[in-house]
């Protein structure tokens, strides 16, 4: 699941820059205020603006437009109102409002958001929602859906499908390299075994232990197999993955036939080469050879 966590990095460092760091922003002129001490102070944030600029990294260098553009310096507070966009070599940014709040550290962006990351010759990891919120000193933030949608996250590499996951709500904390899908979460990736569906009401990736856990209902399925549990956890550093809560239930296909097993608890490798069950297993497995064998004849 290191795939994902790019794209909240994603999010951390295109809104970051295009709501703090103001390269310009194009549209309706701004009227200058006519009381000299004002005409002063936008001044100085004019310069404070361009002297930010310069510290923009490299990568993010690139121009922040909006149709409209409000300065609020008593709160330190910037406004972009439609069709705000950011762009460079590697990094894309839309939304229809967006809103700078220094004294809180904040940036929230909402209608219609688009992101996107592509390093050249690099994986591309894009997301849609519709609001989020970063505050760029903790390094936390989240995404949000509308009642009713869903936000979404795609990576994509060269030559292969494309790995997907929906949810109504993802929140990340960048320092701890923690990321946390809520709500209906699906995700779906491809396996050498063919398209992996996973499933849950909640789906939480910590990125140091490289280690998922589902949770709520949770279930993963392929073309062969699908195993649903109250919970189930894959652990990258150690290749091994478990299921338990609710009577874990395993069905699915072999080369001896169809099966179905309920145990206390599933365990077996992230290939699914070797999987274990333990605590009262009960199950059936209908098989061909033992149907078609001479002894069926006895009864």
């Amino acid at each position: 699941m290191k795939h994902f966590s790019v794209l909240f990095v994603l999010l951390a460092a295109a809104v970051l820059a295009s709501g703090c760091k103001t390269v310009r922003i194009e549209g309706p002129a701004v009227s200058v205020p006519a009381a000299k001490p004002r005409l002063e102070q936008a001044k100085t944030s004019l310069k404070n603006k361009k002297e930010a600029a310069i510290t923009l990294p490299p990568t993010l260098g690139g121009l922040i437009s909006s149709d409209r553009w409000l300065i609020h310096n008593a709160k330190q507070q910037e406004e972009f109102i439609g069709h705000v966009s950011y762009a460079n070599d590697v990094y894309t940014f839309r939304s229809d409002y967006a809103l700078s709040d220094r004294p809180k550290n904040r940036i929230f962006v909402r209608g219609n958001v688009y992101l996107k990351q592509a390093k050249p010759g690099e994986p591309v990891y894009e997301a849609y929602a519709d609001r989020g919120t970063y505050l760029y000193q903790k390094k936390t933030g989240d995404l949000l859906a509308d009642p009713g949608k869903e936000i979404r996250l795609i990576y994509s590499e060269k030559g292969q499908a494309p790995v997907t996951a929906q949810a109504q709500l993802a929140y990340f904390d960048l320092e701890q390299g923690r990321f946390v899908l809520n709500k209906d979460v699906r995700v779906q990736r491809p396996t050498p075994q063919g398209m992996q569906t996973m499933s849950a009401q909640k789906v939480t990736y910590r990125q140091p232990q490289n280690l998922l856990t589902l949770e709520g209902g949770a279930q993963v399925s392929d073309e062969q197999r699908t195993l649903a549990a109250q919970t189930i956890i894959y652990d990258g550093t150690k290749n091994y993955s478990y299921a338990y809560g609710s009577r874990p239930l395993l069905t699915g296909s072999s080369e001896q036939g169809t099966f179905a097993i309920i145990a206390d608890k599933v365990q077996s490798d992230n290939e699914g080469n070797k999987i274990t069950m333990d605590g009262k297993v009960q199950g059936w497995l209908v098989s061909p050879a033992i149907n078609e064998a001479a002894v069926n004849d006895k009864f």
